[in-house]
């Protein structure tokens, strides 16, 4: 369900292999789902958030919940729509990245969404 996204290059590029190390979540019946990858010593890093479902809307604030409950604490995402979201959640940024264009070598990124910062937050209840 991971890889039916549209903004698919929002999202890192995990390979089967990778993702067998992480708890993976998915909603049953759903292309909707999170994993929680080892960092910090757990499995506390929430990674590859996703909802390919055109018709759900507005189901973020419970996947959000459900990772923090299975004991996600750790997260990084592109400035924008998701910093809100994650800030209203209690998700405390830490860090911060600019843009860098050597990861974006043809400007695909760029193009499409802008120079946006890479920020890394950790949640106020960790």
């Amino acid at each position: 369900s991971l890889k039916k996204s549209k903004h698919q290059m929002m999202l890192t590029d995990y390979s089967p292999q990778e993702l067998s190390k992480m708890k993976l979540y998915k909603l049953q019946g759903f292309d909707i789902g999170y994993a929680l990858k080892q960092f910090d010593g757990g499995y506390s890093e929430i990674v590859a958030v996703h909802n390919n479902e055109p018709e759900v809307k507005n189901i973020g604030n419970e996947l959000m919940q459900s990772a923090i409950d299975n004991g996600g604490c750790y997260l990084d995402h592109f400035d924008g729509f998701l910093s809100n979201l994650y800030g209203g959640m209690g998700f405390i940024e830490y860090k911060r990245e600019p843009y860098n264009p050597k990861y974006d070598p043809n400007g695909e990124f760029k193009s499409k969404y802008g120079e946006q910062d890479v920020i890394y937050r950790k949640h106020s209840s960790c």
